[in-house]
């Protein structure tokens, strides 16, 4: 395919149905009318001898062929408009931007205090602004740039991502100290026999760490199950429940709430917890000074 007989534009089209799934929405991002991008989308499609995107309840979605041409054609959008951009030289101490950034309440809560601590003691003119939302709901919103990072969980590959890896993350078992029938270990049949309280964001009654205990044919009985890992330090400290907590939850509550903590009597899996960008921002000055005080962070606690 000869690359000077093509609209170039008609890429930039592309990209913004593939972060839209909307022909409307996708036009407002890029200043077309409706009709002006279903005109563009059907030139796609003879150009590319593909639907690209077919209609279902859920909005556009896109064939195998667009999403195999958006790996390639969305990390090169961004690097010519990284190119095409002035870069600007950042200074932290008199910048008053304001950086939004996508988090689960885990990460606020281990991640976000000595984040700000900081920040503050560097830029005080500088802002943060936390998004919370599901995984797919943030990549979206780190693809149509109202993120400028996301923290948390991200198993999927995406090609103009980039990702650091900043602590992997296991859990243990929280209960009170004085609890009648646990005393500084726990076996498995304590665990199983124990009335717990379960952290389901889902707000379902089962978690994986009942899936691990189904492969051994065994069973827990929950007795309550919470949204918001918060709550649970302050049950658990009232009543005779055991919770299972991510660690640095569950040594950062022990001794507020006078309680145990315990490791877990079976092999759990273990959580790797990320920071992801665009690509495009790698090299942005503001950008990159913001992800090395997301690993200072991490590089100054017991987190590394």
């Amino acid at each position: 395919m000869n690359l000077s007989s093509i609209d170039l534009n008609l890429l930039v089209v592309f990209e913004a149905l593939m972060t839209q799934r909307n022909v409307t929405r996708a036009g407002q991002q890029v200043g077309l009318s409706q009709p002006a991008t279903s005109n563009a989308l059907a030139r796609l499609r003879k150009l590319l001898e593909d639907d690209l995107f077919v209609r279902s309840s859920s909005g556009l979605q896109p064939t195998p062929k667009a999403i195999a041409l958006a790996q390639h054609i969305q990390p090169a959008l961004g690097q010519i408009q990284t190119a095409l951009t002035p870069q600007e030289s950042f200074d932290p101490a008199t910048s008053e931007i304001i950086f939004a950034i996508g988090m689960s309440d885990y990460v606020e809560f281990t991640v976000l205090p000595q984040l700000l601590k900081q920040i503050q003691a560097e830029a005080p003119g500088v802002g943060l602004q936390i998004r919370s939302g599901d995984r797919q709901t943030q990549l979206g919103q780190l693809d149509r740039g109202e993120l400028d990072l996301v923290c948390g969980i991200f198993p999927e590959k995406v090609e103009w991502h980039q990702q650091q890896q900043l602590f992997t993350e296991k859990f243990v078992c929280l209960c009170r100290r004085d609890h009648p029938h646990i005393q500084g270990s726990l076996s498995l049949d304590d665990y199983v026999a124990a009335h717990h309280l379960l952290v389901s964001v889902k707000e379902d009654r089962t978690g994986r760490i009942d899936r691990i205990l189904a492969k051994q044919s065994l069973k827990r009985h929950i007795a309550v199950s919470v949204p918001h890992f918060l709550v649970a330090p302050g049950v658990v400290s009232q009543t005779d429940l055991i919770t299972t907590l991510a660690e640095r939850v569950a040594r950062t509550f022990a001794s507020t709430y006078d309680l145990q903590v315990l490791p877990l009597p079976f092999t759990a899996f273990k959580f790797p917890v990320a920071m992801r960008w665009h690509k495009s921002h790698t090299h942005t000055a503001a950008q990159r000074w913001l992800r090395s005080k997301v690993t200072a962070v991490i590089s100054t606690t017991d987190a590394v």
